[in-house]
């Protein structure tokens, strides 16, 4: 956990040697001191308040240093902890990444992190600290009595084994309120996203319900891990104060008897605390850190990099044609989407992909961006069979311009170039084709105005402008628009297309259910899609002439638009 930190590590166990060492030291001052008094010697007094004071700031400058170390150490540690999970997380393909809800990364990048924080890192560094006192203090004990010495390890043992056979309960509890932080994560982040379902069926009350209940469920789970720490805590008080006044006891006897000075009782008493506390200390850190243990091990399962389909390295290159040849594809088993799919696209052609809803449009262009390798058949890059491909490489080919639009909340410029650097003339062909030049004059500050959460502060179609604008500027030689003017009216949908499919070195892939028969018989080609496959290719009057599966969804299509223009 510490290997990147290896030089603060050791630092941080240097300085609690120190300190520990220190700790026991107090005990001899104390001895002294007591003597003094008792004896009446006042030259050994007058030396000890020099020692006391110089002392004090020993220990005052050993335990502030010691405890910045410790602190930075978790910091760094906490901060490598979040960095892997995010590595981890990111480094997934799509296909492996979606099967796991991103509340469950939420909370294991806060909640769980937070729980390893508090119930490992900090909890073993005090563990460390306690150690090194307790050995100390028991060489210490063994020099002043044998036979006190081995009274405490009796005692120490009790201690020991008794809360310790709380840690694996404990664990159990540990793993269930953390499963259950990443359930509340999850549902929380549903009712956040179906704010307008909630707000618009009214479903306020039902929500209420439904957190309140979740709430209390969430806070048994967690007073069912207190509950077991407290019980844990309690044990070990009770066994360290009775084994610390059983110690001073016989102490006491020795003492009566004259065997041992006066000094010495103090001295071990404040050797037993020095005993008695570490231990208590670790026993009540050990359930603790045996009971994270699950939730660490599901940090180091969301850290660790996944295995994809996708580990090949040949440098794509894209001179003519992506083919799709016998390509199946569900993302469900015995679901097929795509099924035995044949498909071509050539370098610098526009195509428009049309069918009706689930028959796979989508789907294809994912597979097409490398989103899921556990297709069958053959996708292949001129040639180059998609898996063998550097991933990062080929998406560098490929612009995706999604219904759905996503902006980051920062500003209009910032989301078209994404903190990347491009020339003025990139500037002006990306935002003169996209159309947002057309409405920056009425924002608040051009380029520089913040969107808001997911955009929140532009109309829809602006919002398409901008992820059109995003996907252009970077000139990449393939574009994908997944009904990527969906959201703008269909003049400046029109528009768009248009620009775009004057691009003479564009490869332009457009699903679309805008079928302007003047706008479609300018693609080269229209693909008509039906259950999983291309069922019809070619150019729109052809197709149309045919009167098969196009034509007949364009009827359909057709009419439904002229219904809805009539209501």
């Amino acid at each position: 956990m510490f290997k990147n930190h290896k030089t603060l590590f050791a630092a941080a166990v240097t300085l609690n040697v120190l300190l520990s060492a220190l700790t026991i030291g107090v005990a001899f001052v104390l001895e002294r001191i007591l003597n003094a008094a008792i004896g009446g010697d006042w030259a050994l007094f007058n030396e000890m308040i020099a020692v006391t004071i110089g002392y004090v700031a020993l220990v005052t400058v050993a335990m502030t240093a010691s405890s910045l170390a410790d602190k930075k150490l978790t910091v760094r540690t906490v901060q490598d902890v979040r960095s892997g999970l995010h590595r981890g997380i990111f480094s997934r393909d799509t296909e492996r990444y979606r099967q796991t809800n991103t509340a469950d990364y939420l909370s294991a990048l806060t909640n769980d992190v937070k729980i390893v924080e508090e119930s490992i890192i900090v909890p073993f560094l005090q563990a460390i600290q306690s150690s090194l006192v307790f050995v100390m203090a028991m060489v210490a004990l063994f020099v002043y009595n044998p036979l006190i010495g081995g009274l405490m390890i009796v005692s120490l043992a009790a201690m020991y084994l008794l809360p310790s056979s709380l840690g694996k309960p404990l664990g159990t509890r540990q793993e269930a309120y953390s499963k259950g932080l990443s359930l509340f994560t999850s549902r929380l982040k549903d009712q956040f996203a179906g704010y307008e379902v909630i707000r618009s069926f009214r479903l306020l009350d039902r929500t209420r319900r439904d957190f309140a209940r979740q709430n209390d469920e969430l806070a048994d789970r967690k007073y069912g891990v207190e509950r077991l720490v407290a019980c844990s805590e309690g044990l070990s008080q009770m066994l360290g104060v009775g084994s610390q006044l059983g110690i001073m006891l016989v102490t006491a006897y020795f003492v009566l008897q004259g065997q041992m000075a006066a000094g010495a009782l103090l001295a071990i008493l404040q050797l037993s605390g020095c005993l008695v506390q570490p231990v208590a200390v670790i026993m009540q850190n050990a359930p603790k850190i045996q009971g994270a243990k699950p939730v660490l091990d599901r940090i180091r399962e969301l850290s660790a990099d996944q295995p994809s389909a996708f580990q090949g390295s040949v440098e794509p290159v894209f001179e003519h044609l992506i083919a799709f040849e016998g390509v199946g594809f569900g993302y469900l088993p015995g679901c097929p989407v795509l099924d035995d799919c044949d498909v071509a696209f050539e370098k610098g052609k526009k195509y428009a992909l049309v069918g009706a809803s689930g028959c796979g449009k989508t789907t294809l262009v994912k597979l097409l961006c490398a989103g899921y390798g556990s297709y069958t058949g053959s996708i292949s890059v001129d040639g180059k069979e998609l898996r063998s491909l550097d991933v990062d490489k080929l998406l560098a080919l490929v612009s995706v311009i999604h219904q759905d639009v996503f902006l980051f909340d920062e500003t209009i410029g910032e989301n078209i170039d994404l903190n990347r650097d491009y020339r003025e003339d990139e500037w002006e062909r990306a935002l003169s084709i996209s159309g947002v030049d057309r409405f920056l004059a009425q924002t608040e500050s051009g380029l520089e105005t913040p969107v808001g959460e997911n955009g929140i502060g532009l109309s829809g179609g602006q919002r398409q402008r901008v992820a059109v604008a995003r996907a252009l500027i970077e000139r990449k030689p393939i574009l994908v628009l997944d009904e990527g003017t969906s959201a703008v009216d269909a003049r400046t949908a029109y528009d768009i297309e248009t620009a775009l499919l004057d691009l003479d070195d564009l490869t332009v892939i457009t699903i679309t259910h805008h079928l302007a028969p003047d706008l479609l018989r300018r693609y080269d080609a229209v693909l008509y899609m039906e259950q999983g496959k291309i069922a019809e290719r070619g150019g729109y009057d052809s197709l149309i002439g045919k009167q098969g599966g196009f034509a007949s969804f364009q009827h359909i299509e057709a009419a439904q638009s002229d219904d809805a223009a009539s209501a």
